[in-house]
């Protein structure tokens, strides 16, 4: 059953980056259109989607911010790599937290003006940040069915 959970957490995890990158599929899905509108709207409710702050590439940007668009891919890398390879159980946020901070350092340096906004910073923190998280996740919901199993 867990193994089943995971492609399906897989999926949705691709269908949702796949909606992040809909500028990009646009032109070569041209029937994918109508789900633009529906799509904006809904990464809006978890990202500002600020103009400046989202990745462009040929004229198509990122329906999230550099650093949502990170959070997500390295979400999707790592819940890929999590079906094929285990991994020891966090027992602590200790690990979460050390992932957290670059993350933090760079948002609060860009907040008081130490340096100007890099979207390259952002992706690679929200990267590092999404990668460790999901494994954290993975390995609360590892817990939970061991506990499962022994009641």
């Amino acid at each position: 059953l867990y193994i089943y959970l995971k492609f399906a957490f897989l999926f949705f995890l691709t269908i949702w980056i796949m909606g992040i990158f809909i500028e990009y599929l646009i032109p070569h899905f041209e029937s994918l259109t109508f789900l633009y509108p529906f799509l904006k709207n809904t990464y809006s409710t978890v990202c500002h989607q600020q103009q400046e702050k989202l990745l462009i590439i040929n004229n198509s940007a990122t329906l999230t911010c550099s650093r949502c668009t990170g959070i997500y891919i390295g979400s999707f890398f790592s819940a890929l790599m999590l079906l094929f390879f285990s991994v020891s159980k966090i027992k602590n946020g200790k690990i979460l937290i050390l992932a957290f901070l670059p993350m933090l350092i760079d948002v609060v340096c860009y907040s008081l003006g130490v340096y100007t906004y890099s979207k390259t910073i952002a992706l690679f923190s929200g990267i590092l940040f999404g990668s460790v998280g999901i494994i954290y996740i993975y390995n609360g919901f590892d817990i939970l069915f061991n506990e499962l199993k022994e009641k």
